[in-house]
């Protein structure tokens, strides 16, 4: 007769863990799985990326394994890794996002780029307004590298304007920013008119919302990513309060979806608008800058 052997926890260090879950993600069809695994063990010990390197031999207590345990089960179930962490990257910052934001998008950084362009260019202080500025990725991060802009932050959703509001404070620029809660289909802030004015707005249409991946689909706000119909109102909206709302001298910088971009254009000349159209490295069209006559 043997004696029953103990029970022994099994001792999982980072290594294991990073090795585990690149497997397990891979098998499930979770895309970078590696890096998946590698941002979820950094947000639960609080560590860089580079530690997970420096210090692949640290044990996870008990507690650490639960969490990270938690976190794996609602990846599989395709809730988006930013929301899982409460963190996403944009143009060298860290945003905290949460449900009630979308999830920054690179392509959003050529919009920023092209906004920092103009204001560096004049070097002025410049009042600018952000239409639909969700976890205020784009006001935020202007205002962290131009400090002579000032910005009015509108958005439909309290949720959003209160994780800009965080952020701003964590990147130090809320004194910066007025946030204002508001549809801008139904009203125009006050304090106009701007020098700048930027926009990223509900546009897919409706009836592509159902084709779109479950991580978007399920998970992201559906009211900042259609606007119910064809996707177009806000530019609609844009052009028929430009006059009112950007400074004759002002220029407006609005990121537009894949395919939208002849509609856009013919809505904005309608108004008299002229148009830059930017494209992004792939060649598609992700920006409109915009300018009275």
């Amino acid at each position: 007769m043997h004696a029953r052997r103990p029970d022994v926890p099994a001792v999982w260090t980072i290594r294991d863990i990073v090795t585990w879950g690149k497997e397990f993600f891979t098998s499930k069809g979770i895309d970078e799985a590696r890096l998946t695994i590698e941002l979820m063990v950094c947000s639960v010990l609080g560590i860089r990326r580079l530690e997970l390197y420096t210090d692949h031999d640290r044990p996870l207590t008990k507690a650490e394994l639960a969490s990270l345990r938690e976190m794996v089960q609602r990846r599989v179930k395709y809730e988006p890794l930013q929301y899982i962490i409460g963190a996403a990257d944009f143009f060298g910052l860290s945003f905290t996002v949460n449900p009630a934001v979308l999830i920054p998008r690179p392509e959003t950084e050529i919009l920023v780029d092209r906004v920092l362009r103009f204001v560096n260019d004049v070097a002025l202080p410049m009042s600018c307004l952000d239409v639909g500025t969700g976890s205020g990725i784009i006001p935020i991060t202007v205002a962290k590298n131009a400090s002579q802009t000032s910005w009015t932050c509108m958005d439909v959703s309290d949720g959003a304007l209160a994780c800009a509001h965080a952020n701003a404070i964590k990147h130090g620029v809320a004194d910066r920013l007025i946030l204002v809660h508001g549809d801008f289909l139904d009203t125009v802030p006050a304090g106009g008119p701007w020098q700048v004015i930027t926009m990223n707005p509900p546009y897919i249409a409706e009836c592509d919302v159902a084709e779109l991946q479950p991580e978007v689909r399920d998970f992201e706000p559906k009211e900042a990513l259609t606007d119910n119909a064809d996707g177009l109102s806000f530019y609609r909206r844009f052009a028929e309060v430009a006059n009112e709302i950007l400074a004759p001298s002002g220029t407006a910088f609005l990121e537009i979806g894949h395919g939208q971009v002849e509609k856009i254009i013919d809505i904005l000349q309608s108004h008299r608008l002229t148009c830059e159209v930017v494209d992004d490295l792939a060649g598609i069209a992700r920006l409109v800058i915009v300018r009275r006559t």
